[in-house]
C-alpha cells in the first residue's frame, strides 16, 4: 500500500510546479496573451487547439477535451499513479514531500529505498563506461556486432559489461560509500560465510528500469559458455521481475501512440526491434507474462500483440500469455515467426518492412490456437479429424466472445470438412465467460477528489457534448456567464448568491455552478481547483475547460451583469410559463395568480434592466 502524501506537501508541489515548463517537455507551445498554445500531445493534430494557463496552472485540449492541473497532465502521459506523479515533481522542483502514514519507520523505509536506487543508478553507469572504455569491452562489442545491433541502440537501453573480476564493482561501489548489505540488498552481490564477491562478472549488462526510468534491477548475459546464460538481479526491495517488462520506459510514448503493445522474450528483441524503427516492443524477460506485468501495461493500452520464438516453448507462452491477458480485459493477437527465428533476427536482418509484413499477418489469440491444434492433428483421417474436432471444441470454449468464435468457423469447417450440422454443433457449445480482472489501485489525491483514474484518457466526450449545447440560446448564456464569473470572481460572487443550480437547463452547467460557488467562496479557492482538476468526470473535465477560457479582457465586468440579468430573465421565463400551464390545464387559486402576476413584473424588470445594459 502506498503512502499517503501530506495535503500542505501537494499544495506546496502545485505552488512551485511549473506546468509550462513540464508540458513543453511534450509539446512546442507558444505564449499568446496570458496563456500558452501548442498542438496537443493527446491526440494527432494539425491545428493548435491545446492551452496551457500559467497562472491557473491548468492545461486544456479544445480538440479531444483532456484537461487538468500538472498531476492529471503527468498521469496521462507517463501513465504514472497520481503519487508517482507527484514524487516525480517533487523530484524535479526539489520539493520535501511528507507522508501521513508509518512515521518515522516508512521514512527511515524510503530513504533506504533511495540510497539503494541511486546505487544501481551508478551501477548502470559504471558498466555502460566499462564496455565502451575499457580493453575487455572489445569482446563484447564484437558479439553485439555479431547480433547486428549497433552502438546507438546500446546507449539508447544503456547496454553495459560487468568486470571479469571478483570484486570490480564491489570496490567501485564501497569507494563511494555504499556498504555490503546494500550491495546485497540491490541484487549485486553474492554473500557467504566470511566472503562476499560481485554477481555479476565478465557478463553483457542490460539494466532493468522501471516505467519511470528508475533502474531498479539487472540482466545479464554470458559471453560464452558460461551457465546459466542468463542471469538476472536476486528480488529485494526495488527489485520484482513480475512487475517489470524490460523497455517499457524507452517504449511507453510509442505504445501509447500507437494504441498497441508488441510482447516479445528478451532484451536483444527489444533492441532489434527498436533499431528497426518499431519503439513499442516490451520483453517478458523469459516466458510467459505474469498478473503484474499485464497490469502494468492496462496503463498504456489494451491491444497486446505477441511475437515470442517460433519454438515450441515460446508458442506454449504465447498461448498462455494471451489466455491471461484476455482476463484482464486485453485483446491478445499473435504473430508467427518463420521457423528457428527471434524477433532481433528478423529485425536486424530484414528491418522494420519485414516486422510490419509480419505483423500485418497477425492473428487473434483464439485464430492461433485453432491453426496450431489443426496443424498438428492428422486430418487425412476420419478419426484424426473427430480428435481434432474435440480439440478445437475445447479451445473455442476458450473464445473471448461468440462474435470471435464465428469467425473462426470458416477455417474450421474448411479444414476438418464439416458439414452445416457440424458447424451449429460448434456454434451451441456454451462458451466460458472470461473472469473479470477489474480491480481498484488506490491513490491519494487532494481534498475533495475522487474516481479511479482510467488506463486511457477519454478522447472527445466533453467537445461533442460541448457543440450540442451550445446550439441552445439558453446554454449559450449559461456558458458565457459561467466563463465571465471565471473572469472576475470578486465581482460574481455576490451574484452567485442569487443563483441556484435551476437557474440551468444544462445539467453541465449545473454542477459547474455548483462546483464554481463552492470554489469562489472558499478560503482556498487555489486547493479547491486542484481538486477539481484531478477529478475524472465530465463536469471536472468542463470546469477545467471554462476555467482555461476565461479572459477578463474578453468577458468583461459588464457581459458579467448583463448575462447574470439574462440568466435571470430566462429563469423567470420558465418558470412564469410553467405557471400559467398550470392554470389553463388545471386552474388554479389567488395565491398562484398573484405569485403569476408578482414573476411577471420581475420578469418585465429583469428584460428592461438588460436592455439598458445593452444599449450603454
Amino acid at each position: 500500500m502506498c503512502a499517503r502524501i501530506k495535503q500542505s506537501s501537494l499544495d506546496a508541489l502545485l505552488d512551485v510546479s511549473d506546468i509550462v515548463e513540464v508540458v513543453s517537455g511534450y509539446t512546442s507551445l507558444r505564449k499568446r496573451g496570458a496563456t500558452h498554445s501548442g498542438l496537443c500531445p493527446f491526440h494527432q493534430e494539425k491545428t493548435p487547439s491545446f492551452t496551457v494557463s500559467a497562472d491557473k496552472g491548468l492545461y486544456y485540449c479544445f480538440g479531444c477535451g483532456e484537461g487538468g492541473n500538472v498531476f492529471t497532465f503527468l498521469e496521462r502521459m507517463e501513465s504514472l499513479s497520481f503519487v508517482e506523479a507527484a514524487e516525480q515533481l517533487a523530484q524535479r522542483f526539489a520539493v520535501a514531500l511528507e507522508y501521513e502514514e508509518g512515521g518515522g519507520a516508512d521514512r527511515q523505509a524510503r530513504g533506504s529505498e533511495k540510497r539503494l536506487l541511486d546505487l544501481l543508478e551508478k551501477t548502470a553507469a559504471f558498466y555502460q563506461r566499462y564496455l565502451w572504455e575499457s580493453r575487455d569491452g572489445v569482446r563484447a562489442q564484437e558479439y553485439l556486432e555479431s547480433r547486428g545491433l549497433r552502438r546507438e541502440v546500446c546507449e539508447r537501453f544503456r547496454v553495459g559489461l560487468a568486470p571479469a573480476g571478483w570484486h570490480g564493482l564491489y570496490a567501485k561501489a564501497r569507494e563511494q560509500g555504499f556498504t555490503e548489505q546494500e550491495l546485497d540488498a540491490a541484487g549485486l552481490l553474492v554473500r557467504r560465510p566470511g566472503k562476499a564477491y560481485d554477481r555479476f562478472r565478465a557478463r553483457l549488462m542490460f539494466p532493468l528500469a522501471d516505467h519511470r526510468g528508475r533502474v531498479v534491477g539487472f540482466g545479464g548475459r554470458s559471453l560464452g559458455d558460461e551457465a546459466p546464460k542468463y542471469l538476472n538481479s536476486s528480488e529485494g526491495p526495488v527489485y520484482r521481475k513480475g512487475r517489470l517488462l524490460y523497455g517499457l520506459f524507452q517504449a511507453r510514448k510509442a505504445i501509447a501512440e500507437a494504441d498497441q503493445v508488441l510482447v516479445v522474450e528478451g532484451y536483444t528483441d527489444v533492441l532489434g526491434l527498436s533499431q528497426a524503427g518499431v519503439h513499442n516492443a516490451v520483453a517478458s524477460m523469459g516466458t510467459a507474462l505474469t498478473d503484474g506485468q499485464l497490469d502494468l501495461l492496462t496503463r498504456f493500452t489494451h491491444n497486446v500483440t505477441f511475437m515470442f520464438d517460433a519454438d515450441r516453448a515460446g508458442a506454449e507462452a504465447a498461448i498462455r500469455s494471451g489466455d491471461l491477458a484476455r482476463r484482464h480485459g486485453l485483446r491478445p493477437m499473435v504473430v508467427a515467426l518463420p521457423p528457428e527465428s527471434d524477433p532481433a533476427d528478423v529485425a536486424t536482418s530484414g528491418g522494420a518492412e519485414a516486422v510490419a509484413r509480419l505483423t500485418r499477418g497477425r492473428l487473434s489469440l483464439l485464430g492461433y490456437e485453432l491453426r496450431r491444434a489443426l496443424d498438428s492433428s492428422d486430418l487425412t483421417t476420419v478419426d484424426g479429424r473427430v480428435r481434432a474436432f474435440d480439440v478445437v471444441r475445447e479451445v473455442l470454449s476458450r473464445a473471448g466472445s461468440p462474435k470471435e468464435r464465428e469467425e473462426e468457423m470458416r477455417v474450421v469447417a474448411d479444414r476438418l470438412r464439416l458439414t452445416s450440422d457440424n458447424i451449429e454443433l460448434l456454434l451451441r457449445t456454451p462458451v466460458a465467460a472470461p473472469p473479470s480482472s477489474a480491480g481498484a489501485s488506490g491513490r491519494h489525491m487532494p481534498a475533495g477528489s475522487s474516481g479511479a483514474r482510467p488506463t486511457a484518457p477519454s478522447q472527445g466526450d466533453v467537445p461533442t457534448a460541448y457543440r450540442e449545447r451550445l446550439r441552445s440560446p439558453e446554454a449559450a448564456v449559461e456558458r458565457e456567464f459561467l466563463v465571465a464569473a471565471f473572469s472576475h470572481p470578486e465581482a460574481a460572487v455576490p451574484l452567485l448568491e442569487g443563483v441556484t443550480p435551476e437557474h440551468f437547463v444544462d445539467l453541465l452547467h449545473r454542477e459547474v455552478f455548483v462546483d464554481l460557488h463552492r470554489v469562489l467562496t472558499a478560503a482556498d479557492p487555489s486547493r479547491e481547483v486542484a481538486s477539481l482538476a484531478v477529478a475524472d468526470t465530465e463536469s471536472g473535465r468542463f470546469f477545467v475547460r471554462l476555467a482555461v477560457e476565461a479572459d477578463s479582457a474578453l468577458y468583461s465586468v459588464a457581459l458579467l451583469t448583463e448575462r447574470h440579468l439574462r440568466l435571470q430573465e430566462q429563469f423567470l421565463a420558465r418558470e412564469v410559463a410553467h405557471l400559467r400551464r398550470s392554470l389553463d390545464e388545471e386552474g388554479g387559486e389567488g395565491d398562484t395568480e398573484q405569485r403569476l402576476l408578482r414573476l411577471e413584473q420581475l420578469l418585465h424588470q429583469v428584460r428592461m434592466a438588460a436592455t439598458g445594459l445593452e444599449e450603454e
